[in-house]
């Protein structure tokens, strides 16, 4: 199996101004093509740490790929520094400046001279046209390494990494399976279900927890391996149950979506403390219209009476944070938008607003089904920040309303 190495380059990368998702995509096509990842890096705009970085990961994998720096402001040295830690020249492309400047003519009523430093060429290097932006990419082969640069910005970045890979040597192929769950810790899977999880010393065992998806685990080896990794995710799928909600690259939301497609059904949605994320998150799904009819946001009680019918009765005598009003918002909203199925959630994301009886991270979810008339109604105590808080009750929604549809 062939080694990569990714350094992601930008001060707003190391700032936290930005968060690097390339990396991310980058790491999961090349398991594809036969490479493992072995380290990913955050690095400034600063050429003696690329240079030097650059120089150290040669020496411990087989292709190197940078992401950012290749703009034209004076920050933008990832070109520079590639060029000088493998000792070749960066030769100015005359043919490639015509390009660059005809493009970003359509962006720029003048063109600034500064553009042309994109058009500097590694010595060697073949041009990976940029179908987006000006900045184009660049792979070297250095001896029997493999140098890929590519720009920063995602929309750029991804069609010109799929068309590098056409130049990059595929190894054997890794094979990998995604276990997802939800409702049972990463400790207890781990120790319960070791005799299966562990059962096969040449299958690498990842596990991760995480406030947005659940607990994964993932099982990678080298494509003669596919039966057995197949028969390790086959008895979890027996053994864990329903606590798995997904399989390899498959979301929440759309396992959701699926179901409710296959028994074309409709939902809807009303929403407290997550403020939008649940009907956000829904939506990032091409084609969730067939099944999503709407939301309504009911942050005020005013809002929950108005709009959902949520009795005074019951905000006076329970709270907006109880049982009895998520039921009653489901069902209003079910009403409303004339759905199948409809989902309810309202709680205390913080950081103020607890109380003894209702502490921080209560959420009370509903699920609802219209035509039977029947209810799933879960009570959390979730810990950890208002975002935390948010994006958990999004996930336990969107499992509550799975375990809903039959």
């Amino acid at each position: 199996m062939k080694k990569n190495i990714i350094l992601a380059i930008g001060n707003e990368l190391v700032e936290g101004i930005i968060v690097d998702t390339n990396s991310k995509y980058i790491a999961n096509k090349l398991l594809e093509h036969g490479y493992k990842t072995i380290m990913t890096k955050t690095l400034p705009d600063d050429l003696e740490i690329l240079v030097t970085e650059i120089k150290n990961s040669l020496e411990t994998s087989d292709l190197l790929i940078t992401t950012g720096g290749l703009g034209p402001t004076k920050d933008d040295i990832t070109r520079e520094a590639v060029s000088l830690a493998i000792d070749k020249k960066l030769i100015p492309d005359q043919k490639l400046v015509e390009k660059i400047t005809a493009k970003a003519k359509k962006y720029y009523k003048e063109v600034p001279d500064i553009v042309k430093k994109q058009g500097q060429v590694i010595e060697g290097a073949i041009v990976l046209e940029n179908p987006v932006g000006t900045a184009p990419g660049q792979i070297i082969n250095f001896g029997t390494k493999t140098i890929l640069i590519l720009p920063g910005p995602p929309a750029e970045l991804y069609p010109i990494f799929n068309e590098a890979l056409k130049y990059i040597k595929k190894d054997s192929p890794i094979y990998t399976r995604r276990v997802k769950t939800l409702g049972i810790p990463e400790a207890v899977i781990v120790e319960k279900y070791k005799n299966i999880i562990f059962s096969n010393k040449k299958i690498t065992v990842a596990t991760m927890a995480s406030y947005k998806s659940g607990v994964e685990l993932r099982f990678t080896g080298d494509i003669s391996l596919k039966k057995e990794i197949d028969k390790i995710v086959e008895k979890l799928l027996k053994e864990i149950g329903d606590f798995i909600y997904a399989l390899d690259e498959k979301s929440i939301e759309e396992v959701v979506f699926e179901k409710l497609l296959e028994s074309n059904k409709t939902v809807s949605f009303t929403e407290s403390c997550t403020g939008g994320l649940v009907s956000s998150s829904f939506v990032n799904i091409p084609g969730v219209s067939k099944v999503f009819k709407g939301s309504v946001v009911a942050y005020s009680n005013e809002i929950k009476e108005t709009i959902l019918n949520v009795k005074k009765e019951t905000l006076i005598n329970f709270g907006a944070v109880s049982k009895e009003c998520v039921k009653e918002m489901a069902k209003g909203v079910a009403e409303k938008f004339s759905t199948d199925y409809s989902l309810a959630i309202s709680g205390i994301a913080g950081p103020t607003g607890g109380t003894k009886e209702k502490p921080i991270g209560t959420v009370w979810i509903c699920a609802y089904d219209r035509k039977n008339n029947e209810y799933i109604v879960q009570k959390y105590l979730f810990k950890g920040t208002r975002e935390t808080i948010r994006y958990r009750s999004t996930l336990y929604a969107f499992d509550t309303l799975r375990r809903l549809i039959k």
